[in-house]
């Protein structure tokens, strides 16, 4: 869907779940949020990728590590109060 919104001309995109960080969870083989973020960073004429929401029971450190690494991840995070 992301290579089909870049081709479209759209040059941001946001990950939006109740949970983003538990992506992947329940897919075989299981697959990790920080890696859907290093296939979206991927994608060319994608600049600018969001996400929201994150929960702290999820976020670990490969995730902020990932988001550290890759220049196309917005520098903010929304972690909701609990």
């Amino acid at each position: 869907e992301i290579e089909e919104l870049a081709r479209q001309g759209y040059r941001e995109v946001t990950l939006l779940g109740q949970n983003t960080d538990a992506y992947g969870r329940d897919l075989k083989p299981r697959v990790t949020f920080a890696e859907l973020l290093r296939t979206v960073h991927d994608v060319d004429g994608i600049e600018r990728i969001r996400f929201t929401t994150s929960h702290p029971r999820y976020f670990t450190k490969n995730l902020a590590q990932t988001c550290s690494e890759l220049s196309k991840v917005c520098e903010s995070f929304n972690v909701p109060f609990q």
